[in-house]
């Protein structure tokens, strides 16, 4: 037998053998997974997230998507579409991609939906007054401000209730949907 070969029951002495030294083999795919001697797969990191820029771009998504909903009511002239779980969608995305797992964030994004569809029925209101009365937008704000404000709280109706119930849960999975990947 010679010097550096193994004996019978393992290394000769004084020479480094598998596994020694941190080195470790892997070992054939377990039943179990493919990690390290067949064990699981080690886990990846949890995506961290910044919760203020998040907040920050839902914010903007909800007066984006809100301006853009109330447009096309306004062109469509119908009196309430379901296009506020777009906008609910729209925020949800923009708050779970860049605020990671952050367990608050859904919540915060169905808030902003419900606002953002909010804002959406009252942009689509004021263009239909400023449309009716053939003055500018702002004009009805400044001068109508509360009154559209009640005429739209009025009006309100199963559907538009239904509209705001799905945007909320929309907005609250989406988010934590993007978030988690």
């Amino acid at each position: 037998m010679s010097n550096n070969a193994p004996g019978p029951w393992g290394p000769p002495p004084n020479q480094p053998g598998p596994g020694q030294w941190g080195q470790q083999q892997p070992g054939p795919p377990g039943p179990f997974g493919s990690g390290p001697y067949g064990g699981p797969p080690p886990r990846q990191p949890n995506r961290q997230g910044n919760a203020g820029l998040a907040i920050a771009a839902g914010v903007v998504a909800m007066l984006v998507g809100a301006g853009v909903y109330g447009v096309i009511v306004k062109s469509l002239e119908i009196r309430s579409t379901w296009f506020g779980v777009g906008v609910a969608a729209l925020i949800a995305f923009a708050v779970g991609r860049i605020g990671g797992r952050n367990p608050v964030l859904p919540f915060v994004a169905a808030l902003l939906a419900l606002v953002g569809v909010a804002l959406g029925q009252l942009t689509a209101v004021t263009l239909f007054v400023g449309d009716e009365l053939d003055i500018s937008v702002l004009d009805v704000i400044s001068d109508f401000g509360s009154e559209l404000v009640d005429g739209w709280t009025e009006t309100l109706d199963f559907q538009d209730f239904l509209v705001f119930v799905f945007a909320g849960g929309a907005a609250f999975g989406i988010t934590k949907s993007v978030g988690e990947k």
